[in-house]
């Protein structure tokens, strides 16, 4: 018999590994965060904002990866920046003076934010 099938019938459609490192990061910085493991936060946070990007860069909804990149890595920023001073106690809100750990976990975030910014500026730098 002649196989009268054509390349692009042989050819199966290859799974996207962005859920899967999307899943890694999320349960990373969860686990990170809360148990205040300050390389674990970072690293799933990071490996989060990136897998988001990439797969939404893939799937061709956005045109520009780098700049959302970046936006993650702004809104770690802001957030870690906001729960480290609610945790130093440099700023008073009735509802966070109980909770403790505060300024490690927004320390972790921040430090996220940047790691995600300064990846996405060495990227820009070699691409030119």
């Amino acid at each position: 018999m002649a196989d009268h099938s054509s390349a692009t019938d042989r050819e199966r459609p290859t799974a996207s590994p962005w859920p899967v490192l999307i899943a890694l990061g999320l349960a990373l910085s969860e686990v990170g965060i809360v148990v205040d493991l300050f390389p674990i936060a970072v690293a799933g946070l990071v490996l989060f904002a990136v897998s988001v990007t990439g797969i939404l860069a893939e799937s061709r909804h956005i045109a520009n990866p780098q700049s959302l990149a970046t936006g993650f890595g702004l809104a770690f920023v802001l957030l870690g920046s906001v729960l480290y001073v609610l945790g130093t106690g440099s700023l008073s809100v009735a509802a966070a003076d109980d909770l403790t750990g505060l300024a490690s976990r927004g320390l972790a975030i921040a430090v996220a934010g940047v790691v995600t910014i300064a990846g996405t500026a060495i990227k820009r730098y070699r691409q030119g």
